[in-house]
């Protein structure tokens, strides 16, 4: 006779009672470990918000030992240390991060955020205070009616340490950025539907 069977008779209430309760506490205790902080190190805070299925340009990119991952269902980028082979920051940014890009001088890595149309600027100098934090922010909107003119960045290029390209995808331009000021001098006209991967080399760029 198997333990577990009960012939001629019901199974003990208390003992469904019991494990109905057990098993209620169980998934309670897993879904807190997931989503409240000082759970698991390895799960943001924030997930769980609906997918939007942004496109990607270049969102990983190795700087300095370290891999620089775009968590775009997060609106983070994940830092990976080269050598433990191991996340070891996890830096908030905007809406749906989908691309990177290094300024020449390895200063500071840039992020787009496709929803809420902006650029992050992060420290990458480890002799920085603040390394591997956010420190700029840049977007444009117009003064007057406070839209957005920064509509959907993807791709970011460098030109120069001085100015970047990030190419705004749903209005078909690639903004011009001084680097310095963080603000937008300038935009191109693309004569093709949703730019969004960008490059430059030998003082040309492509989109």
């Amino acid at each position: 006779m198997n333990a577990h069977t009960y012939p001629n008779q019901r199974r003990p209430a208390g003992r469904v009672i019991r494990c109905g309760i057990m098993l209620a506490l169980a998934g309670i205790a897993v879904m807190a470990s997931a989503i409240q902080p000082g759970g698991r190190s390895d799960v943001p805070n924030n997930v769980g918000r609906p997918t939007f299925s942004s496109p990607h340009a270049k969102p990983i990119l190795v700087h300095d030992g370290f891999v620089y991952a775009v968590n775009t269902a997060a609106d983070t980028v994940d830092v990976i240390n080269q050598a433990r082979r191991r996340v070891v920051n996890r830096i908030n940014v905007g809406v749906d991060p989908v691309g990177l890009a290094i300024r020449p001088d390895g200063q500071e890595l840039w992020v787009s955020n496709h929803v809420s149309d902006s650029v992050s600027v992060i420290d990458t100098d480890p002799a920085s205070t603040w390394f591997q934090h956010v420190v700029a922010t840049i977007n444009d909107f117009d003064p007057n009616t406070l839209a957005t003119r920064f509509d959907e960045p993807v791709g970011i290029a460098f030109a120069s340490d001085d100015k970047a390209y990030v190419a705004l995808s749903t209005t078909n331009r690639i903004a011009i950025v001084d680097v310095s000021s963080r603000s937008v001098s300038g935009h191109l006209e693309i004569g093709a539907q949703d730019p969004r991967a960008i490059t430059v080399a030998r003082n040309q760029l492509y989109v």
